[in-house]
């Protein structure tokens, strides 16, 4: 009769903590540290239009534009990598990554806006808050095309 009861004490200790367990897909938000070091897959995934356009780029402003502009086509990149993994998901995984991206899109600018938030009123505040869009979508690309791999 003791077994039963051992069962049912350890069922109690388990479960509050698979209940706390990290959600399908789990994803954590990183930044390139400003000392570096550099991320050398991140850093590959800049466009040679990016690359030019910070070469011209003259002014903070001119810098917040490069970074706009680079966001749409990592933004591109993203849409594409989500459209290749989607479907090689299991189906009764989908709605579980799905979830899980929209977790993603939800928390990406809150988590930007804290890393430019110790510059607010600065001219680079806008600056590096697009940086982190740019390197969280390039981020989040390279962790679904792994994920795409299997």
């Amino acid at each position: 009769m003791k077994a039963p009861a051992l069962i049912l004490a350890l069922t109690a200790l388990v479960l509050p903590i698979m209940a706390h367990a990290a959600p399908p897909f789990a994803y954590r938000m990183v930044m390139t540290p400003e000392e570096g070091p550099v991320d050398q897959a991140v850093q590959a995934r800049y466009t040679p239009a990016f690359t030019a356009c910070q070469d011209k780029a003259q002014t903070t402003l001119d810098n917040a534009d490069c970074f706009v502009a680079e966001f749409t086509r990592q933004d591109a990149a993203l849409n594409r990598a989500w459209q290749a993994v989607f479907p090689k998901i299991a189906p009764a995984q989908q709605p579980l990554l799905r979830a899980a991206q929209r977790r993603w899109i939800a928390a990406r600018d809150p988590f930007c806006r804290k890393e430019s938030d110790g510059f607010s009123g600065g001219t680079i505040a806008p600056v590096l808050y697009v940086n982190c869009r740019v390197e969280q979508t390039i981020r989040r690309t390279l962790w679904l095309e792994n994920l795409a791999k299997g």
